[in-house]
C-alpha cells in the first residue's frame, strides 16, 4: 500500500514538473542597439531576427541607446519590424540613455515602445555638415515627407500623431514621463524584469496577426552578434574610420619617403580597414584636398630640398581633408543629434591635428638624415648590417647609418651581419663579413 502511494506521489511530483517547465519555457531575445544606426545595425537586425525564430521566441527586446544615424538603414529596420511575425518591443534602456533621432524612428516602428526612468527620445529634425559648418535642414518637401512617414507609424501603434511630428518639426525631446503622458510610449518600466511583467498579456498586431504575449517568466536570451558583424560594427564608426584613413595615408607618404620600416605597409592596411567602414558618405572636398596635400608632400620629399611652404601646405590640406571626412550627412540620408556630429568633429580634429605634428616630426627626421647624406664622406671601412642574404649571383640591401644601400659581396652573407664596406660605385656597396 506505502508503494502505491509512493507512485502516486512521484507520479504528481512529475506532472508539477512538467507544468513548471512548460510554464517557464518562453523566452525573449534581448538585442543591444547602440552607437550610430549603419548597415551594420541593419544586419545585427536581420541575424537576431534569425535566431528569434529559431529560439521560438515570445519578443524581440531592442534596448535603444543611440544618437542616430543613416535615414536609409533606418527605413530599413523599420520596414524589417513591419513584417516581423514577432512582436518587437523598442525600450530606450538603461537610465540616462537615449534614443534620438534616427533611433526615434525606429522607437516608433515597434510593436511596443517602452522607455526606462530618465531616458529621453526625440531630436529628429535632419542636419548637415556644409563648409559653412553644422546645420538643420529646412526644406518642406524633405521635412513633411518625414513628418508623414514618423505619423504614419504612430498612427498603426495608436500613438500621438501630433508629437510624432513635432520631434522632427520642432526638434521635440521628451522624458519617459512625458513621453508615457503624451501617449508616445505605452510604458515607462524601470528594468526589463519589470518590462516582461509590464507587456505580459498585451496584444499585438504582428505580420501574421493578432499575437497576446506571454512574458511573465520568460528567459532573457542575450544575443551576441557574429564575429563578421562585430568587425562590420567596429569599423563602421564614422570616427575611426576617417582618423584610420588619415593615419593610413600619413603612414603611407611616410613609408615611401623612408623604405624599410614597415609604414607603408600599416598605410595601406589602415586605408583598406577605413575603406571597409566607410558606408557614410565621404566628401568629394575631402577627396581632393587629400589628393593634392598627397602630391605637395610627395614634391616636397623628392624635388625639393628642405621642409618648406610646400609641405606644410600639404599637411594643412591633409587636416582639411580629415575635417572633411567626417561624414556629410545629407538632406535625403541622415538624421542625428547635432551634438554628437559637434563632438565628432572636435575629436577628429584634434586627432588629426596630433598625428599630423607627429608624422611632421618624422618627416623632419627624415630630411634631416638626408641632408647629411651628402655630408658622409667616408664609406670604406665603416660598418653596416645586412637586410637581404647577399651573395655573389645576388645583390641584397644593408643598412647603414639608418639608411638602406644596395650591397654586393664576393661571398655569402647571411640576413642581419654585421659588415665591412669595402668600397661604394655611386648607389652600391660593395662589402664583405666582419670577422
Amino acid at each position: 500500500m506505502k508503494v502505491k502511494h509512493s507512485l502516486i506521489l512521484i507520479f504528481f511530483f512529475l506532472i508539477f514538473i512538467s507544468f513548471s517547465t512548460l510554464a517557464q519555457s518562453s523566452n525573449v531575445l534581448v538585442v543591444e542597439i547602440t552607437g550610430t544606426i549603419d548597415q551594420s545595425t541593419v544586419e545585427i537586425l536581420k541575424e537576431s531576427m534569425q535566431q528569434a525564430r529559431s529560439e521560438k521566441s515570445e519578443a524581440i527586446i531592442l534596448l535603444l541607446d543611440t544618437p542616430g544615424g543613416g535615414l536609409q538603414e533606418t527605413f530599413e529596420i523599420a520596414d524589417m519590424i513591419n513584417e516581423s511575425n514577432i512582436p518587437v518591443v523598442g525600450y530606450v534602456y538603461p537610465s540616462g540613455s537615449y534614443a534620438w533621432s534616427a533611433g526615434t524612428f525606429i522607437l516608433m516602428s515597434t510593436h511596443i515602445a517602452a522607455m526606462a526612468n530618465f531616458t529621453v527620445i526625440g531630436s529628429c529634425q535632419p542636419v548637415e555638415i556644409t563648409a559653412e559648418g553644422t546645420k538643420y535642414i529646412t526644406e518642406s518637401k524633405i521635412i513633411n515627407a518625414l513628418v508623414s512617414w514618423i505619423q504614419t507609424r504612430a498612427e498603426m501603434y495608436d500613438r500621438n500623431q501630433t508629437i510624432a511630428g513635432k520631434f522632427i518639426t520642432e526638434n521635440l525631446d521628451l522624458n519617459a514621463t512625458l513621453a508615457e503622458k503624451y501617449g508616445v510610449v505605452e510604458f515607462v518600466s524601470p528594468s526589463i524584469d519589470e518590462l516582461l511583467l509590464d507587456i505580459n498579456g498585451t496584444l499585438v498586431q504582428t505580420s501574421k496577426g493578432n499575437v497576446i504575449l506571454d512574458t511573465l517568466g520568460a528567459n532573457q536570451i542575450v544575443y551576441s552578434p557574429s564575429l563578421g558583424i562585430q568587425f562590420m560594427k567596429f569599423f563602421s564608426n564614422p570616427i575611426l574610420t576617417s582618423l584610420l584613413l588619415i593615419l593610413g595615408i600619413f603612414a603611407l607618404i611616410f613609408g615611401i619617403s623612408s623604405p624599410g620600416y614597415g609604414a607603408e605597409v600599416f598605410g595601406v592596411i589602415a586605408i583598406l580597414l577605413s575603406l571597409i567602414g566607410s558606408g557614410f558618405a565621404i566628401s568629394l572636398l575631402s577627396i581632393i584636398f587629400i589628393i593634392i596635400g598627397c602630391l605637395l608632400l610627395i614634391i616636397e620629399i623628392f624635388a625639393t630640398p628642405g621642409f618648406g611652404i610646400i609641405g606644410i601646405g600639404g599637411i594643412i590640406l591633409l587636416i582639411l581633408g580629415g575635417i572633411f571626412l567626417i561624414p556629410s550627412y545629407s538632406t535625403t540620408g541622415w538624421v542625428i543629434y547635432m551634438d554628437w556630429i559637434n563632438d565628432a568633429m572636435l575629436v577628429l580634429v584634434s586627432a588629426a591635428v596630433i598625428i599630423a605634428i607627429f608624422f611632421i616630426f618624422l618627416l623632419y627626421k627624415v630630411i634631416q638624415v638626408r641632408k647629411k647624406k651628402a655630408a658622409v664622406g667616408t664609406f670604406v671601412g665603416e660598418t653596416a648590417k645586412t637586410i637581404d642574404r647577399i651573395s655573389p649571383d645576388k645583390s641584397g640591401y644593408v643598412r647603414f647609418k639608418g639608411e638602406l644601400w644596395l650591397a654586393t659581396s664576393d661571398t655569402v652573407i647571411e640576413p642581419n651581419k654585421k659588415v665591412i664596406i669595402l668600397q661604394k660605385d655611386e648607389s652600391t656597396l660593395k662589402v664583405k663579413l666582419k670577422e
